[in-house]
Parts: C-alpha cells; structure tokens; sequence
C-alpha cells in the first residue's frame, strides 16, 4: 500500500510539472489584448445634474448639484460661500435631513467617465438571473444636463469574483466591472454624506465649554488666536489647547446608527460622559457623547446640527473626556534660555545676581545693588558657562504633579520659607510680552520637591531628583553654600 501511494504522489509531481513546463513555453496572452475595455459612460462630469444610487433594504440615495450662485444651509455654515463652476456643490435631496459632503461627490461624479468595462454578451441575455440582474444589488440613475437619464444596474459577481456584471438600460448587453477597476461604483450613502462630528467653522469660534467626569474646563480664543484655559485659570499649554481644537475640526463619525434618534436613553445620550459646547458669535453648538456600542471599537455621540446618532473612535473619545492636566503648561519657568537679561538667587545662606551685559555675564555686587547696577560694566564678568547652565537646569524642569490650585497652602508644602527663590527677567517671549519677571519658590519635604510661581496659588511637585542638580550648578558659583534644608512637617 505505501508503494502504491508513492507512485500516485509521484504521478502528481510529475502532472504539475507538466503543466508548468506548458505554461513557461505557452503563456496566455494578455486578456486586455483578447477582449479590449471600453470606456462604459460617453459623457462628462459636468454634464451630470443629479445621480441617485438605490440598494436593498436602504434608503435611496438622491444628489443634485446647486446651481451657480446657490448655497446648501450646511455649506453655508462652514462659509465656503456658494456654489461656482470651478467649485460645484451638492445636496442630498433623500435621504432627508442628511448633509452631504460636496467635495467627495465631485470626486466621485468625476470618476465616473474614467470607468471601464469588458464586455460579456451583446445581446440581452435569455436570464438576467444568471447574471444577479434580476434583483440588482445596486442600482445608478445619472441624469445629464440635457434630460437624459443613465441606468446602469450591477448585478452579482462573475465566478472568479474580481469583477461583477453589469447592465445599462440604453443597450441589452451585459458586462464585467473590476472591482478594483471602478470604486467609486462602491460608494454608499455613508462614503458621501457629510462626516464630520462637529459640522461647524471652528474659525469663528470664541469659546469652547467640556464637561466630563474629570470636572469642567472653559477656553477662550484670545487674540493671537491661541486657546488659553479660563476655567480653571491656570497656566496653559497652548500646543495642547489649540491641538484639541484641531482634533474638533477633524473629527468624523465611524458609523451612524440611527437617523433619527428616536430615544437618546438607548445610547446613554441623556446622561452623556461629555458634553462640549462651542460658542460662536451668532449661537452655540454642542456634542454629547453617551455609552459605548459593546463592540468596544466606538462610542455614541450625538450633536446638535444634526438628528442623527452615529459613532466615534476610542482616540477622539478620549480627548473629551480627558482631564484639565492634559492642556495645562508643565514647564515650570516660562523664560527662554535666550532671552534672559538678570538672575537673581535666593538661599538661606546668600543672594545673587547677575546682569546680562552683551554676551557676557557679570555678578553685581552685594554691598549696594544700584551702585553696582551703575558700574556692572566694569565688573568682573562671571564665566558665561556658570550662569548659562543653571538656567538650563532650571528651565528643563517639568512639573509632575499639579498638587493645590487651592489659595493659601503654599506653607503647607514649605513653600512660605523656600529654600530657593529664583527670580528672572527676560525679554520678548512666546506670546509677544517684553520686559518680564517671573519668580519660583522651591522647598523640600517629606522627600519631594515641591514648587510655586509668586502670586500663583498652585503647588506643583517636581522630581526629587532635580534638586541635585540644582545644588551642582549654584555649587559652581562664588562663595555658594547651597544645602538644602528640609522644612519639616506642619
């Protein structure tokens, strides 16, 4: 018996041998060259007025371009004024009540005329059944500037599944369609709907209200057009503050689950985990967003332009409902190493300060400040190193933890008998200001590194760590005795 089956296998080696060594002798012609494409639509983009695309168990689909001069009330709310010849615009006429996004039908209306396809029979064939066409699992209705009307149904797939036929009410034949050859065939109510999560020109908005577990947080645009945090008034990391407003522009549904939103209940809509309210000179607008859709992979959501609810993504869920940390400023010092004109230093044991006289560094004298301010040019310049690297220590600290934003607690950290006081004067900074001063106060205890900005209520905790670096650099200067005491408890 084993023999037997070593002689059939071998059979078989030697079968699929031949019929490769056939195959490298005897290629098959190319199959465009066999049965040549032809382009499937004889007219233009702009020659199409209107175009419907109907399927099974869904609404049909129903698009008209806008004439010249005319405006959609959605794209008049993003001020793209209205439509011209060199920026066409589209609405839904069905479904009712769905936006519909102008930039991806043209798109799709000027893919139309690029479409090809293979013919199959000339003929009508004996039964559309053989070929899905009986019940079309898509139909299109193109209707063209000068009256005529264009059908083309899509019926199922051939059997090697790369293509699917196809049929146009102007001619009996039937043809293939590639997949890959003709997407925008594949277009569905969602691919050319409006997706966007918040459907409303963020550049005319002036402020912006979250509420979520972690509490409320209020921004306002400010001149410059940065959003800075007002509520609570702390410091603000503008790079994280305008990027969520980027992410707002971005954001796109996932999915819509339901048109019209017959119950919000259903979608934890009536208690939502987020609400964001945008204010714009002529009203608000807001966005809830409700439960998760147990699929794990979105949330409901909900906004107030529309009556649909659809779905968002893990990623923009959790910009709203994150904390306030995640947009306030975690530099401690806001100077610029290079825009610093005076230090002045504060310890236990002894105060300094230096003036920034050209490109140099000059300690003044402790006996009479304004003296020494007076003839600081014909002091003896401390060495540029010493002064350059303890700003650089100092401003690449990082706050870790925001502590208090609570008036009153700075002795509760130490902070009412620091053992550093940094102050420092610099020039023009990031948002425009010239001539400013800033001053921290750092203290020590129970083995943490606690700071605070003078006339700020906030106590910020440091890495423990830091403060050895901060003794190694005020080590290098003159005369520094630079220990650090640890304020003991209560």
């Amino acid at each position: 018996m084993k023999i037997l089956h070593t002689f059939v296998a071998l059979g078989i080696l030697l079968l699929l041998g031949g019929v490769l060594y056939y195959l490298d002798k005897n290629p098959p012609e190319n199959a465009s060259e066999v049965i040549p494409k032809e382009k499937l639509f004889s007219f233009q983009a702009d020659q199409v007025e209107e175009f419907s695309i109907e399927m099974p168990n869904e609404p049909t689909l129903t698009s008209r371009r806008l004439p010249d001069g005319e405006a959609s009330a959605t794209e008049a709310e993003v001020e793209e004024g209205p439509a011209t010849a060199d920026r066409p615009q589209w609405e839904f006429l069905s479904p009712e009540g769905v936006a519909a996004d102008s930039m991806l039908i043209q798109y799709f209306v000027e893919s139309l005329p690029g479409i090809e396809y293979t013919p199959v029979t000339e003929e009508a064939p004996a039964s559309l059944a053989d070929y899905g066409l009986d019940e079309p699992q898509k139909i299109f209705s193109i209707k063209l500037k000068q009256g005529e009307t264009v059908t083309l149904s899509i019926g199922g797939e051939n059997p090697s599944g790369y293509a699917k036929y196809g049929m146009l009410s102007a001619s009996p034949g039937v043809f293939l369609l590639d997949s890959l050859g003709s997407p925008a065939l594949e277009k569905t109510l969602f691919d050319l709907r409006d997706k966007r999560a918040l459907p409303i020109d963020m550049d005319r908005a002036q402020r912006l209200e979250l509420d979520n577990k972690a509490g409320k947080i209020v921004m306002t645009k400010l001149p410059n057009n940065n959003w800075e945090l007002t509520r609570p008034a702390v410091r603000t990391d503008y790079a994280g503050t305008n990027y969520f407003v980027i992410r707002l522009i971005g954001a796109l549904m996932k999915t819509v689950e339901e048109e019209v939103a017959g119950s919000l209940a259903r979608y934890g809509l009536n208690r939502p985990q987020a609400s964001l309210q945008v204010t714009l000179p002529d009203g608000s607008h807001t966005l809830l967003v409700g439960s998760d859709n147990k699929d794990g992979e979105g949330y409901y959501a909900k906004n107030s332009a529309w009556p649909h609810v659809f779905t968002i993504n893990q990623d923009f869920y959790g910009q709203l409902t994150g904390s306030v940390d995640s947009y306030r400023n975690r530099y401690l010092f806001d100077f610029q190493t290079t825009n610093v004109r005076r230090v002045e230093l504060q310890t236990a044991e002894a105060d300094f300060r230096f003036d920034k006289l050209e490109e140099r560094w000059v300690r003044a004298a402790e006996e009479d400040e304004e003296e020494a301010e007076a003839e600081s040019e014909d002091a003896a310049p401390t060495e540029v190193g010493e002064v350059d690297v303890f700003l650089n220590n100092i401003h690449a600290m990082r706050i870790q933890q925001y502590t208090t934003d609570r008036p009153g607690r700075l002795a509760q950290y130490g902070l009412d008998k620091p053992w550093l006081k940094v102050k420092i004067t610099f020039g023009e900074d990031s948002q425009g200001e010239d001539n400013r001063e800033e001053t921290v106060l750092l203290a020590l205890q129970d083995g943490k590194l606690y700071a605070a900005r003078q006339g700020e209520p906030s106590v910020y905790e440091l890495r423990a760590d830091e403060k050895e670096r901060i003794e190694e650099s005020l080590g290098k200067f003159p005369s520094a005795e630079t220990g650090i005491q640890e304020t003991p408890v209560g």
